[in-house]
């Protein structure tokens, strides 16, 4: 939800409480466009984004966005490498390299669901990132909370939190939050925002809706049930990583971008077992960085492999046949003819990129 619809609902509803929440977000919102939009990237990431666990408690079906050209089932079953999770030695040495490195978000989440790593140990992430002046963030499918967990969360400092939830009534939900229930995570959710309200947090908390052919159909219902338990409501467009669940609705339809990719400046995103990666597409290893139990981060990200990578991306109109294999079914960045950009202006202001990439 953008800034001026979320205050200008506030504002309808008369919510003075959400009205003040909303405009404290401003700066962060701010920051956030101003890089999204920005015709160069920052020299080095704002936000590190750890697999706490690549288990999880649900199979959903289009699970392993950006595999979609790699193998036939993209469902959170076939992910193709082994699972575990993260020591906890090596995520306070992550926590504690971002930081050193000027990173400014770790996002508790990549693949998997993050609240099956254990409970203790979660909170204490939370805590230690807090003290390290990192900001906490986390993606989940809200099941698994209760609400004593959920007021520990609150209380360690947690910056936000984005509940998935693709459907408002059990039939719909199932379809595509496989093995969950619906009931139960509308509860936690509901649960979570009363908990905030009684500890005085600034915690973020978003209700994201994934746009979907079997579920375009309940989005203002969701929006209105969103809205009886005080929690703002996201809809977002869908990587069309299955043709067969893409909206009949143009609205929701996902816009993509003109390569090339500035995606991978802005974060970095590591295994449960320290590898590193360039994007979150990246889901079974195709181009690993680094490692870092062997190395820091500033050391992978200066290192030969990920400048290396760097430049094939950057130079992916200029010599497409060294474009990293892992870029080409990219679901967001496409050739700009496909956006209706003409392909020599885009070449020509990827030379005038160059010098300043790094």
């Amino acid at each position: 939800m953008s800034f001026i619809t979320e205050f200008n609902q506030h504002v309808h509803d008369r919510n003075l409480e959400g009205v003040v929440k909303t405009l404290k977000t401003l700066p962060e919102r701010t920051r956030t466009k101003l890089n999204e939009y920005s015709t160069l990237p920052p020299f080095k990431p704002t936000r590190i984004c750890i697999e706490l666990t690549n288990r999880c408690n649900l199979n959903c079906p289009f699970c392993l966005v950006g595999q979609q050209d790699l193998q036939e089932s993209v469902a959170h079953d076939d992910l193709n490498r082994d699972t575990g999770g993260m020591d906890m030695d090596l995520c306070r040495k992550i926590i504690k390299e971002a930081s050193q490195f000027g990173i400014q978000e770790i996002m508790l989440t990549f693949q998997g669901e993050p609240l099956m790593f254990k409970r203790q140990n979660f909170i204490e992430l939370i805590k230690l990132a807090r003290q390290h002046g990192l900001q906490p963030i986390v993606f989940t499918n809200g099941l698994l909370l209760d609400p004593a967990f959920s007021r520990a969360i609150v209380k360690a400092g947690l910056h936000a939190m984005r509940f998935s939830v693709d459907g408002m009534t059990q039939d719909v939900y199932e379809l595509n939050r496989v093995g969950g229930t619906f009931e139960k995570v509308y509860h936690n959710m509901r649960d979570m925002v009363q908990i905030v309200k009684e500890e005085g947090s600034s915690l973020q908390l978003w209700w994201q809706f994934i746009a979907l052919r079997n579920n375009e159909h309940q989005i203002d219902e969701a929006r209105d049930m969103a809205k009886k338990i005080g929690i703002p409501f996201i809809v977002k467009t869908f990587a069309e990583s299955i043709p067969e669940l893409v909206p009949k609705n143009p609205e929701y339809h996902r816009k993509h971008i003109s390569k090339t990719c500035h995606d991978i400046y802005r974060a970095m995103w590591v295994y449960w077992n320290g590898d590193v990666v360039p994007c979150c597409y990246d889901l079974d290893g195709k181009e690993r960085l680094g490692n870092i139990n062997e190395n820091t981060i500033e050391e992978i990200w200066n290192g030969k492999k990920y400048k290396n990578l760097r430049k094939r991306v950057n130079e992916a109109l200029i010599h497409p046949e060294n474009e990293p294999e892992l870029c080409k079914g990219c679901l967001k960045y496409v050739a700009p003819e496909k956006v209706g950009i003409h392909p020599e202006l885009a070449k020509i202001k990827s030379y005038l990129q160059q010098p300043f990439l790094k």
